[in-house]
């Protein structure tokens, strides 16, 4: 009897060991495809958002506000696409031969310079410096196309998340369903937290990208930057990438003015420090108060752990993935109390499912 019971445990044991190992296998081939849903996750969040602000303005029923905002939405993008869409593909080939012949300017200039001359002689080959040239230049093209990239997989995303936008709770009453009754609680107020958590954030990054952007192109348009339209969109694409997105958009607007002259170089380094800056500083706060400013250090190591695990998916979801990582931390934690009172008694403290519930 007792050999029974010990061969039952052990092929239990076996059984779920082989179990988990399959499943952690399989979350780890469908890394990327997790990172796809969560983007559209994120997207089905926006039109939610949306659809509910016009039941608030317009008073009416959730499904005629989320066809309005389906055909706003269209019809903005059709638009953008009449209007502008031909000239920004054709600026976006034109802007990566530009950035070749670009750098090939900026060579020369340094090759001028005796320091410049220095540094090359004592650093490497002329032949490793035009090799490692080439690299860069075809990784600042990557980083263009990519970009491309990253708007025909938002319109993917964005097909994929009408399904989530169109009946949330239809799927939110599934999750409940299976969720254990003991837990629901808890597990409801963390999706909670972590929505209005990522809403918050998606808000900060809009408003951060709407003013890089037009700052960015204002600026390069009164220093004479050719293509400052386009480079303007770059930049407050990139800008949805917190720490490596302002680095990778000064490259191409520097590379481009830095041929021109050496002081136009300058000048545009310097228009996107004084860009981030005062979006970072005195536009964000003003627009929204309860706007979200995530650690820098973790959202740092975050992108560099996903860098490694789905490459660039992982460091543009980064930023989004550590906002619902606070705000499930914020829905399990006890909320913060204030300095004791000496003329009052100390409150007892509150019991784990009554601080999960409170807003």
């Amino acid at each position: 009897m007792a050999m029974d019971g010990f061969r039952k445990r052990a092929t239990f044991v076996v059984m779920f060991s082989i179990a988990a190992c399959a499943a952690t296998f399989l979350l780890w081939e469908a890394r990327s495809i997790l990172l796809l849903l969560f983007a559209g996750f994120i997207c089905s969040l926006i039109l939610t958002t949306l659809t509910d602000l016009f039941r608030t303005w317009f008073r009416m029923r959730r499904g005629l506000a989320y066809t309005l905002v389906l055909c706003a939405t269209i019809t903005l993008f059709g638009i953008g696409i009449w209007v502008r869409g031909p000239a920004l593909v054709q600026q976006f080939g034109h802007l990566q031969v530009d950035m070749a012949s670009a750098a090939r300017q900026l060579t020369s200039r340094l090759q001028e310079q005796k320091w410049a001359r220095w540094v090359i002689a004592h650093s490497a080959e002329s032949s490793e410096v035009s090799r490692a040239l080439s690299v860069a230049v075809s990784g600042i093209g990557g980083a263009m196309y990519l970009t491309v990239s990253a708007i025909v997989g938002m319109f993917l995303i964005l097909i994929t998340s009408l399904f989530l936008a169109a009946e949330p709770d239809f799927y939110m009453r599934g999750i409940r369903r299976i969720l254990p009754a003991s837990h629901r609680v808890t597990i409801e107020a963390c999706f909670a937290g972590a929505t209005r958590m990522l809403r918050a954030w998606l808000v900060a990054k809009a408003v951060s990208m709407v003013t890089i952007g037009v700052f960015v192109a204002i600026g390069l348009v009164a220093l004479r930057v050719p293509l400052a339209g386009t480079l303007g969109v770059i930049a407050g694409l990139l800008t949805f990438i917190p720490n490596l997105g302002p680095i990778l958009s000064v490259v191409p607007a520097a590379l481009l003015a830095f041929a021109i002259s050496p002081t136009k170089g300058v000048l545009t380094i310097a228009l996107f420090i004084v860009a981030h800056l005062l979006e970072g500083n005195i536009v964000t706060p003003i627009a929204e108060r309860k706007i979200v400013t995530l650690p820098p250090a973790l959202t740092l190591a975050i992108q560099l752990l996903l860098a490694t695990v789905t490459g660039a998916l992982g460091v543009a979801m980064a930023a989004p993935l550590t906002a619902v990582m606070l705000g499930v931390v914020q829905a399990l934690l006890p909320p913060e109390s204030g300095p004791p009172q000496p003329d009052r008694a100390p409150k007892a403290a509150p019991n784990f499912d009554a601080s999960v519930q409170a807003p």
